[in-house]
């Protein structure tokens, strides 16, 4: 398993990747916007004939603070550390490039999701009423990056 940069070819591929695996319905275009944002938060999961099977993407709010917009894993490669790896790779290069936190928000009903994130530090700070397009309740999770030296 590899982790990379996201490049426009992979476009198609990763699309379907969210639409599988989102409950939420987002725009292919998005996938460019997030990318001419910040390239360096685009990161692709690929298995060892260079597939792609993983997507993460992350935006820059500002110079210390990354917020990731989608964590998304091929339906038949979850629970093997695919997105382990692609968060454990994106906070590498938060903390390579000044950031000292990381935010998100998840659906609460989504407990796979929100114990996912636990594990990896984060904390539930806040309750987002009608967030998403269907009226659901999103809770926002804080995560504070310390360079381990």
């Amino acid at each position: 398993m590899i982790v990379r940069e996201y490049c426009p070819g992979d476009s198609d591929r990763i699309y379907g990747i969210i639409c599988s695996s989102l409950d939420e319905t987002y725009k292919q275009e998005l996938l460019s916007y997030l990318y001419l944002q910040w390239p360096k938060g685009q990161l692709v999961a690929c298995d060892f004939s260079g597939r792609p099977v993983g997507f993460l993407s992350a935006s820059r709010i500002d110079a210390a603070h990354a917020r990731i917009m989608l964590l998304a894993v091929d339906g038949d490669r979850r629970s093997v550390g695919i997105g382990s790896k692609l968060f454990t790779h994106f906070r590498h290069i938060a903390l390579m490039n000044g950031m000292n936190h990381i935010s998100l928000e998840v659906r609460p009903s989504n407990m796979r999701a929100v114990n996912f994130y636990r594990r990896h530090g984060f904390v539930a700070t806040e309750v987002l009423r009608n967030y998403y397009n269907d009226g659901g309740d999103a809770v926002r999770l804080n995560l504070t990056l310390q360079l381990n030296i």
